[in-house]
């Protein structure tokens, strides 16, 4: 009878803890786990699997190093028990969508030392793609009134210059008028670049974890997990046993938010420009869906 991937799954996981933890038990509950594995499988499944999570432990501690990671590592767990990751990294941790085995705290680096090893497959990568979220969803999100200030100004212009209520009315006499057209352009122009200023001023205030999630949350296609985690398999069927460490957010993007501090810089009349270190990451645009002061105003989130 074959033995279950589980049993073996579970001796490789909890051996890769055991090398991490510079071969001193981790836990109690680790340790019994793992002895009653060893007792479930053949003795040449057991050594397989041991083979390889020496080599998994080495791969991993390389690519940490390579990824900003210093020092020694100070903590290790076995993440196979429900709600061990929240409890080890002080935050709520929803261990469904994260595939970490095994979690490792170095004493300092990225993350705040965090870095964990999945020892199973996961999905591909893929490039990001920007979200363009509305302009009452930005306000609602950052407690603003670009919308309301956008309706103030819209009804002052209709006065100023006599314009129809209608939006769609509004748009064919404007156009129809170069002189008015001249003037709504410009206020239209002018009105962007205030929104443009309101909305960085509400960006600075944010600390860095915050104005990451919030880009994550609302502009980006895309989910940063905490914990980060990267992938390890272990090579090989006899000695010497290799592995392969791979990053699954291997994204430029997401690694540079990941790692380097965000700067929001104005970008022409209507842009702000989002960087990562001097990773270029998005621009977040306001425009107009067409005539400008004459139909509703949108933002976009652009390569940059």
């Amino acid at each position: 009878m074959a033995t279950p991937n589980t049993v073996l799954a579970d001796i490789n996981e909890i051996h890769v803890a055991f090398v991490l933890n510079k071969k001193k038990w981790f836990s109690t509950e680790g340790k019994t786990q793992y002895n009653q594995r060893i007792k479930q499988a053949k003795p040449e499944e057991v050594a397989d699997a041991i083979g390889k999570a020496e080599a998994m432990a080495t791969e991993f501690l390389k690519w940490a190093k390579a990824n900003g990671y210093k020092g020694a590592v100070n903590k290790v767990w076995w993440t196979a028990r429900p709600n061990s990751m929240s409890a080890a990294v002080g935050v709520p941790v929803d261990q469904s969508k994260n595939p970490t085995d095994v979690l490792v705290k170095f004493s300092s680096g990225p993350n705040n030392g965090f870095l964990g090893l999945s020892a199973k497959a996961t999905k591909g990568k893929g490039d990001i793609g920007f979200k363009n979220p509305g302009v009452g969803t930005v306000d609602k999100a950052l407690g603003l009134n670009i919308a309301g200030e956008l309706k103030n100004l819209t009804d002052k212009t209709i006065q100023q210059f006599s314009l129809p209520e209608s939006a769609k009315e509004r748009k064919a006499y404007i156009r129809a008028n170069s002189g008015i057209k001249k003037q709504t352009e410009q206020i239209g122009m002018d009105f962007m670049a205030a929104a443009r200023d309101t909305l960085m001023k509400r960006l600075k205030q944010m600390r860095q974890d915050q104005l990451l999630q919030y880009l994550l949350t609302d502009w980006m296609d895309a989910e940063l997990l905490y914990p980060p985690y990267v992938k390890v398999t272990g090579q090989g069927s006899r000695p010497p046993y290799g592995a392969v460490a791979m990053d699954p957010l291997d994204n430029d993007k997401l690694k540079a938010l990941r790692k380097d501090k965000i700067t929001l810089t104005k970008v022409g009349n209507e842009s702000i420009g989002v960087k990562a270190g001097a990773k270029q990451i998005l621009k977040m645009r306001f425009k107009f869906e067409s005539e400008k002061m004459a139909s509703s105003l949108k933002m976009s989130g652009d390569p940059w």
